[in-house]
């Protein structure tokens, strides 16, 4: 029997291969830092593993270039990150039109606002700040606030709703907690948008200063053991465990 080559099924399938090759082909900046976004995760191990790859584009001094084989992120991930981007402009204009004055670039710079942490080490870039209210009466929040969007899952959204964010996404809580710091604000607004429905959650959170200098303490214990050579502890014990299983550097942590 021959292979119906005409099939819809073979077209979807191979023009995926042709963008996710195009993706995988094209470059992009790799980082050369540790970012405020990877901080807060669970297991410090996996925080150190993508660090030390972050440290070593720095280190061999090369031009900031990868390609598909050097880049840890597949395709689809990519498109991802790229949807969550347009996400964050669409909520952007929707706060705006809600009259709320939100300023997404540094005056200073015409780039994202820059937060530095222990010599550049730890970086971060907010995606803006809500500075005034132009309605009419009250403003719906204290301001001004450190402004940050996410992109998410149905059931991640509806998990911030049950339990707020700093105990269903921490590392969004600690990200915000170190940008408040290096921006000197005293809250900061969180907007989630659900990817499957749309909807939207908001959520006001407050600065608290132990936590960011808890993840500051965090990322000088990382940079010391990296830069002697030695392994921060994993958070689990097994490879079998949930965690790991779901952690792009486990098998690099594992092997190593």
């Amino acid at each position: 029997r021959m292979i119906d080559l005409n099939s819809r099924s073979g077209l979807s399938d191979r023009l995926n291969w042709l963008i996710d090759e195009g993706i995988d082909a094209s470059v992009e900046t790799p980082r050369t830092y540790l970012g405020c976004s990877a901080i807060g995760g669970e297991c410090e191990r996996s925080v150190q593993l993508e660090y030390a790859a972050y440290a070593g584009n720095r280190d061999a001094g090369r031009e900031a270039r990868c390609t598909a084989s050097a880049c840890p992120f597949p395709a689809r991930v990519r498109r991802i990150f790229e949807r969550g981007h347009d996400v964050e402009d669409r909520a952007a204009r929707w706060l705006l039109s809600a009259r709320l004055l939100l300023v997404t670039k540094d005056p200073l710079t015409g780039g994202q606002f820059e937060v530095s942490f222990l010599g550049g080490r730890l970086l971060g870039h907010a995606d803006g700040i809500l500075t005034c209210w132009r309605g009419e009466g009250d403003a719906p929040l204290p301001l001004p606030a450190l402004w940050e969007c996410k992109c998410l899952a149905h059931k991640y959204v509806m998990a911030a709703r049950r339990e707020h964010i700093r105990r269903s996404h921490p590392k969004y809580w600690y990200q915000m907690q170190l940008y408040m710091m290096g921006l000197h604000l005293d809250r900061g607004l969180i907007t989630c948008v659900d990817a499957d429905t749309m909807e939207l959650y908001h959520e006001l959170v407050p600065y608290d200063e132990g936590e960011a200098v808890k993840m500051l303490q965090r990322a000088t214990r990382i940079f010391q053991a990296t830069d002697a050579g030695e392994l921060l502890p994993r958070a689990e014990s097994t490879p079998a465990a949930v965690p790991c299983r779901m952690c792009r550097v486990a098998k690099v942590c594992w092997g190593a």
